[in-house]
């Protein structure tokens, strides 16, 4: 059984930081999606994109989204 953990979500244009929010969750992937609304995937180089941080870790994941 995972444990809901703490993390700060940032949607980003680019390198530009458009939102920032605080979401609870069990992942990473699933905090994003709570934010963001939309399926997540591993980022590569789009430029619409996720950064999730554990706030606990300070383990940085990054995502993108359609």
């Amino acid at each position: 059984m995972q444990t809901v953990k703490i993390y700060r979500v940032e949607q980003i244009a680019g390198q530009v930081v458009v939102s920032r929010q605080v979401a609870e969750a069990e992942t990473p992937w699933e905090a994003a999606t709570k934010i963001t609304g939309k399926v997540v995937r591993g980022r590569r180089d789009e430029r619409f994109w996720v950064r999730v941080t554990d706030q606990a870790t300070l383990t940085t994941f990054k995502y993108a989204y359609n």
